[in-house]
């Protein structure tokens, strides 16, 4: 089966989604879930927050069994309580003797939170990120904290429950936003002259005396009364114009407390779902009722917990965890034979060092095992050390805790040494009081079979942060890498610049600790006795140190001058690096850094081509939001604080397996509905086709600011958060910045023998921008010929005497079809125009559809479904039991028409540039 990886920076799996999320659903009850608490809130505040945010979760627990009937409630929340807030007894009014408030495990993250509360006083408006398509699942809510004050507009179950629908089983909001072109507050039937509100509710119609020849019911029913007689059309209507109490949907965002059920069809209980709302939800999920994506969320999916017999109890149990100040970490080291191979060992001997020298937060206990060789015994060479500054650094690397060269012997018995450090941690003698990190170097993938359920159960259940990282890639299924993924952990394959990512690797361990932000990270050229520069910016929000490191894989042969070595401040003062015998790197170490650009000033010797590397980092300044980026597979992110960034530049860089290149790729934050769900949220995407083999790919990100483009902070949505746009109250330039991220990695098993196997995406925002007598003028954002990528080869446009014939029956069911042929300037999101003759059929209401074609006939799905009134000739109703035949129309003049539809796209897209 052949694969496409959607990159978001925010980057997930496009078919397998990345389980940063914790939490479960054990018969009907949903635990673990991660709630971080905000450090910014006051003293003052927090009592309310906390108090407030429980009544909240009861209330939509309740909610919830009642919209899922029976099938789903809260049982249990973790509240993750900043370090900084002190003592339970101080912010936690029902807290006593017996209140645990114990220390966090590695895997209780602020990164990997499922609901975020923020303290920002811009930002008034809770929202969940959903960064997915239709039925998938969203990576986090934020709930401002100026929601659960008492003397504000108070969060309630009912939002909770909207909020935890999109973000658990990926629906999208059924109400429409203000001034929103793509999902309109409000819209009007061709055939009407009054508007409706976006949503799916039941509207009271009140009794009607007579319903022949009223125009309501007749409108309502027109479909049926348009074959069949008068007398059976007259009974249908009188059976609509019957009282119907008002019924909202839970899923429509403006809509009152009294909402507590899914859209459904119209034999349901629920709310009546139409599919002629221009809601997000319809065009998202092709114009399906709320429930039924619901029921196709893998917590319900073929009968998965259904509703028991007896309602739960839906009182929901809270425990509170403390963050840890800085991390405990084990680092577990393949000393096999396999490690010499390609100077594995001395790579990551001197990653290894450089972690505790330059990376490891100052507090951090630190462990180290070894396991591989003859027997497969995993031992423990140093127990939980304390890292408290630089001369416990050196004096941990100077009492030569790894063995000088790997065994030589080649066994690795990976779940022997996983289980090994399951019971460390868990074990009745454990020492630790909370579960550590855990950072893995391996030299295989392989897992025991019959001991694979228990390593995935283990780590599930524990709360150890698991990276792994592996120089041999396995195409064997229950492999390290599907353990990772399946249990929410972290695996890197280290390819062909190995150094690079086992300092990437490190790092990405303890990036949820506020540590080092990774600015830079370049190879110098390769040039005998020629001088060398490297710039770089450092930005406000990581000033509070500035490390830069020059490293190498035979840094020991002194490949640079040292004597020419030297970094240029902001200033021009100059500084030298400082060179340590123990370490394989030169440093330069300054606190309190100029922002600014810095120069890295140096000279190869003679003769000397081994690699160097130059990696600089930034500490957080806790007076500053934080400007961060992080990379899964399948999203980067680009945010300050908890605020998104708008315009930024992104790009992502795909290595291929066995050295085969490498693809860069510009992620974009559109928000044209397919790779991108809602421009400007932070979330920059494309899909990634550029396969070449089977195998381990990295994915590694790089993200600016504020040098060649208008990159902006949005300081928190407005109230109509989040339709196509990321709407913002406050806007301010980001400044120049710079950073890096990754490695993420995926894994390719197959590989289609078609020369051309992607279609074109799917347009998801056709309309009729205006309608003349006999023609109609459309718009539409073009889509690529793979996906998002390139120029589609001509578009297929169609018109439909039902809307559910352009999702079901596209190909061979329509009245009227064109084809419009498309030029080199069609690229992917640039407006498209296009004038329609307005073909001569029966009066009535008609739908409009088109889909994008490649040049190998592979078609990709049909639009968003757009109704046209046809004033046509008048329809006569016949009480016959034959069928009405339709004429097909195609085209009469299509030459004529496509060439005017090049002239017009041409002109159009010419002024836009």
């Amino acid at each position: 089966m052949e694969k496409t990886f959607l990159f978001s920076l925010f980057m997930l799996y496009i078919f397998y989604p990345v389980n940063t999320s914790r939490i479960k659903i054990v018969n009907n009850g949903y635990e673990e879930i991660l709630i971080a608490l905000d450090p910014k809130t006051s003293a003052r505040n927090r009592t309310f927050v906390i108090s407030n945010l429980q009544n909240v979760l009861e209330d939509a627990s309740s909610i919830l069994t009642t919209s899922t009937k029976g099938r789903a409630y809260f049982r249990s929340v973790t509240f993750l309580v900043p370090r900084s807030w002190g003592h339970i007894q101080n912010w936690y009014s029902r807290a006593d003797n017996s209140t645990s408030f114990k220390e966090a495990g590695a895997a209780l993250d602020r990164k990997n939170a499922d609901i975020v509360v923020t303290s920002s006083r811009t930002n008034d408006f809770s929202y969940t990120l959903h960064q997915g398509g239709c039925g998938r699942r969203a990576l986090r809510i934020y709930l401002p904290e100026n929601q659960l004050l008492e003397n504000r507009q108070k969060l309630n179950g009912r939002d909770f429950a909207r909020l935890w629908a999109e973000f658990r089983y990926g629906i999208f909001p059924e109400g429409g936003f203000q001034d929103d072109v793509k999902y309109p507050e409000q819209f009007r039937d061709p055939d009407e002259n009054t508007n409706k509100t976006t949503g799916c509710r039941n509207e009271p119609k009140g009794l009607k005396e007579d319903c022949t020849g009223n125009d309501v019911c007749i409108k309502e029913c027109k479909d049926e009364c348009k074959v069949e007689c008068e007398v059976k059309c007259k009974e249908r209507c009188e059976k609509k114009c019957k009282d119907e109490p008002v019924v909202a949907s839970l899923a429509d965002q403006h809509l009152p407390n009294s909402a507590i059920l899914f859209c459904e069809g119209r034999l349901s209980l629920g709310p009546n779902h139409d599919p002629t709302s221009p809601s997000k939800h319809n065009l998202l999920c092709n114009e399906e009722g709320t429930w039924f994506t619901v029921l196709r969320s893998p917590d319900f999916k073929r009968g998965r917990n259904a509703a028991p017999r007896h309602p739960p109890d839906t009182k929901v149990t809270f425990r509170f965890v403390r963050e840890a100040e800085a991390p405990k970490v084990i680092v577990a080291f393949d000393v096999s034979s396999e490690m010499k191979s390609q100077n594995r060992y001395a790579l990551s001997k001197n990653a290894f060092s450089h972690f505790v020298t330059t990376l490891l937060p100052s507090g951090s206990e630190l462990s180290l095992l070894t396991f591989g060789g003859e027997g497969n015994s995993t031992s423990l060479i140093t127990p939980s050390i304390n890292i408290t500054d630089d001369q416990s650094r050196i004096s941990y690397l100077e009492s030569q805790p790894l063995p000088e060269e790997p065994l030589d012997e080649a066994n690795t018995c990976l779940d022997c040494v996983l289980a090994d450090i399951l019971e460390l941690v868990e074990g009745e003698n454990s020492s630790f009081s909370s579960a550590p990190i855990v950072i893995l170097l391996t030299t295989t993938q392989t897992l025991d079979s019959e001991r694979y359920e228990e390593i995935e159960s283990g780590l599930q259940q524990s709360e150890i942060l698991l990276l792994a990282m592996a120089f041999k890639d396995d195409l064997e299924p229950q492999s390290l890498y599907e353990v990772c993924l399946k249990t929410g952990n972290q695996f890197i394959y280290v390819e062909e610049d190995p150094l690079k990512d086992l300092y990437r690797g490190f790092l990405q361990a303890i990036n949820g600790h506020n540590s080092r932000q990774l600015v830079a990270q370049e190879h110098l050229i390769r040039l005998d006795e020629e001088n060398i520069f490297f710039d770089f910016y450092l930005d406000k929000s990581v000033s509070k140190q500035l490390q830069v490191s020059i490293s190498g894989p035979e840094f020991s042969t002194s490949p640079l001058e040292y004597g020419n070595t030297k970094l240029v401040l902001p200033s021009n003062r100059i500084v030298m690096a400082r060179k340590r015998e123990i370490v394989p790197s030169w440093d330069f170490n300054i606190l309190n850094p100029q922002t600014g650009v810095y120069r890295l000033k140096t000279k190869r010797i003679m003769g000397a081509k081994s690699p160097v590397m130059v990696s600089v980092y930034g500490t957080p300044n806790s007076n500053e939001d934080l400007i961060s980026a992080n990379v899964w597979v399948e999203i980067p992110e680009s945010k300050k604080g908890n605020y998104p960034i708008r315009n930024a530049t992104v790009t992502a860089y795909v290595h291929h397996p066995h050295g085969e290149g490498i693809s860069e790729i510009t992620l974009l934050d559109d928000g044209f509905g397919n790779t991108d769900i809602t421009q400007d949220d932070g979330v920059y995407s494309h899909y990634f086709t550029n396969f070449t083999s089977t195998g381990a790919y990295n994915v590694y990100v790089k993200i600016s600011g504020g040098f060649d483009d208008a990159a902006t902070v949005l300081k928190g949505p407005s109230s109509d958060c989040c339709g196509s746009v990321f709407l913002s109250s406050l806007q301010s330039p980001v400044g120049r910045f710079l950073r890096e991220a990754g490695p993420a990695t995926f894994r390719v098993t197959t590989l289609s023998d078609q020369d051309d196997a992607y279609p074109p995406a799917k347009v998801t925002d056709l309309r009729i921008i205006k309608t003349y007598d006999l023609i109609a003028s459309l718009q539409w954002t073009a889509v690529g010929d793979d996906f998002d990528t390139g120029v589609a080869s001509k578009y297929e446009l169609k018109l439909f005497r039902n809307r559910s014939l352009i999702r079901n029956r596209f190909s061979n069911s329509e009245l009227y079809s064109e084809i419009i042929e498309t030029t080199p300037l069609a690229e992917y999101g640039v407006t498209l125009y296009h004038v329609m003759d307005i073909p001569k059929l029966e009066q009535g209401i008609y739908y409009l559809g088109i889909r994008a074609v490649d040049e190998a006939e592979n078609a990709g799905e049909p639009s968003n479904a757009v109704a046209i009134f046809v004033e046509g000739r008048k329809p006569v109703i016949q009480c016959t039991d034959d069928e009405p035949v339709t004429e097909k129309i195609t085209s009469g003049n299509s030459a004529s028409r496509n060439l005017f539809s090049y002239i017009l796209i041409f002109v159009i897209i010419y002024i836009h540039l």
